[in-house]
């Protein structure tokens, strides 16, 4: 093992916690809810549960040897890369049911960090490969995955090169209010579990810009800032008109 991957496991060590699979004390996860029982009971054999503590926390760096896939039960996870200026650009937010981490050419290509308190299962690439061979329909549960995750990367690539700020701010609330883990349509209240740092680099703008945004829509009645993590969505329908680049539709423009 290379020396520094050494050191930094050493460091993160205590802020992780590793064990086996136990059904009889594990509850129902999103991931089961997923899979058949007989795809369940196979991947139950060579599954690690990673409890990791805090955010913040690397789970794999882009370019290390993969030797492992991921697969989130709780929490939030990080997906980013860095280009040759050293500039980071997160390319995705995994949460509950989300799998990542599959090689490409043996080696990770994006590195995946922790935002929050994560419960990850973790499964032996080589041996989930023989698993996929007996298992059909795994394999394509896994294809349907990846193709997914490929449409949404071109579905981002299209939202940062074509749309304004304001737009792609939008495109990230909206994309949250799906997950009630975060929004409760009850009181309208969104918990992002991302910072503005987080924020800015994953829409591909500076921090001071990130912060103008949600300033921005706030000014323009759609959204309302309770504390540093939650929102209070105020206008849904005009977060899709602007999300979409339509006029928004005023209480005094329909009368």
């Amino acid at each position: 093992m290379n020396p520094v991957r050494r050191q930094r496991l050493a460091r993160t060590a205590p802020e992780i916690r590793a064990r086996t699979f136990d059904r009889v004390t594990d509850r129902p996860s999103q991931i089961e809810n997923l899979l058949s029982p007989k795809e369940q009971d196979r991947l139950r054999e060579i599954a690690t549960v990673l409890e990791y503590r805090r955010g913040g926390l690397t789970i794999f760096s882009e370019g290390e040897d993969a030797h492992f896939v991921y697969a989130i039960d709780e929490g939030v996870v990080r997906i980013s890369r860095h280009a040759e200026n050293g500039q980071r650009q997160i390319l995705a937010f995994m949460v509950s049911g989300d799998l990542f981490g599959i090689p490409d050419g043996g080696s990770y290509v994006n590195t995946a960090e922790t935002v929050s308190a994560v419960r990850l299962y973790r499964f032996p690439w080589h041996q989930l490969c023989r698993i996929r061979l007996d298992e059909p329909q795994l394999q394509l549960n896994m294809l349907i995955r990846v193709a997914y995750d490929l449409r949404q990367a071109q579905r981002q690539i299209m939202i940062l090169g074509q749309q304004s700020t304001n737009q792609r701010l939008a495109f990230l609330l909206l994309d949250f209010l799906r997950l009630p883990e975060f929004y409760d349509e009850r009181d309208g209240r969104l918990r992002l579990p991302i910072n503005r740092f987080d924020l800015a680099d994953y829409l591909g703008i500076a921090r001071e810009t990130a912060v103008r945004a949600i300033a921005k829509l706030e000014r323009d009645g759609l959204v309302k800032r309770i504390d540093a993590e939650t929102i209070q969505i105020l206008d849904i329908g005009g977060l899709r008109a602007l999300q979409l680049g339509k006029r928004r539709r005023t209480a005094a423009a329909a009368e």
